[in-house]
């Protein structure tokens, strides 16, 4: 089983047709490994738009890419059929789903199908190196801040190239590769399911009264004792968190307990956090979103 590491860049392109914009791509960059993540061969190409005539100044400052870069590029799904051919059945891993669902809006677009024909297994790298990393759940990793962490040298690398994010990106893969705990992450993208899955907008959920939150999702044990802690404050709402004071009666312990929801196609995620206990009022440290009362 070969593994190819995908990465793509793309201009923002207004579209007459759709009467609004689309990431248009304009790099395709993979590096194809074997089993033992050795590479085997790598994969460039840059492709000619045929929606925005011009890149804009910020990609172009951000990529290197020029108008007369892509000039002499393929059409897009020329860019499919040869990555068709050099991928083969292997599995495909991006940093990320936005280079996937980049390429569903492209295929819709130039083909009328979001299906895309090289995918048949994928691997989410970026949800996979966070299994790993010590970072907080609720936030996502980026590829740079991933390399850093495992302390892999950025030098020699071109940034914002597809290529050159590619290659970054199996350094990161290389040094967190466990093939039984990898096994679990790879999906079957050959079925409708997975491109629902894939489209589906993930949404916070930021009314405690929302049928999906029950009583025990806003309880917290003290970090200290393992005991049921008892809730002093009402909850506060901030980015998107829920935030209150809870109190142990047992350890004479007094801590935050954060919970944050989220729904996604799975169903509702529930994140909790205990933070230390301070002083000053967190309402004195920032402007609250919202106060919400809650028995």
């Amino acid at each position: 089983m070969n593994f190819v590491i995908l990465d793509l860049e793309w201009n923002g392109a207004y579209s007459k047709r759709l009467k609004g914009y689309i990431n248009e791509i304009i790099e395709f960059g993979a590096v194809k490994v074997d089993p033992q993540l050795n590479i085997l061969d790598t994969f460039e190409v840059l492709i000619q738009p045929q929606v925005g005539k011009k890149i804009s100044g910020k990609i172009k400052n951000l990529t290197s890419i020029t108008n007369e870069d892509l000039k002499g590029g393929l059409r897009f799904m020329q860019a499919v059929s040869r990555f068709c051919k050099w991928s083969g059945e292997s599995v495909v891993l991006t940093w990320g789903t936005s280079d996937i669902l980049a390429l569903i809006e492209n295929c819709r677009y130039f083909c009328g199908d979001g299906h895309i024909p090289f995918l048949h297994r994928y691997v989410d790298l970026q949800a996979y190196c966070e299994h790993f990393l010590p970072c907080d759940g609720g936030q996502q990793v980026g590829l740079s801040s991933a390399a850093q962490m495992l302390k892999i040298s950025e030098d020699g690398f071109d940034h914002h190239r597809a290529l050159g994010d590619s290659l970054l990106s199996l350094r990161c893969f290389q040094k967190l590769y466990h093939p039984q705990s990898l096994e679990s992450f790879i999906q079957d993208a050959g079925c409708d399911e997975f491109y629902h899955k894939m489209e589906f907008k993930t949404v916070p959920i930021c009314d405690l009264n929302h049928p999906l939150i029950h009583s025990a999702d806003l309880a917290f044990n003290c970090d200290l004792c393992g005991r049921r802690a008892r809730r002093v404050s009402k909850w506060q709402l901030r980015n998107k968190s829920f935030l209150a004071e809870f109190f142990c009666r047992r350890c004479n312990h007094k801590f935050y307990g954060r919970v944050r929801f989220k729904l996604k196609y799975e169903g509702l995620v529930v994140k909790k956090k205990i933070l230390p206990f301070t002083e000053k009022k967190e309402e004195e440290k920032q402007p609250l979103e919202q106060k919400v009362s809650q028995s």
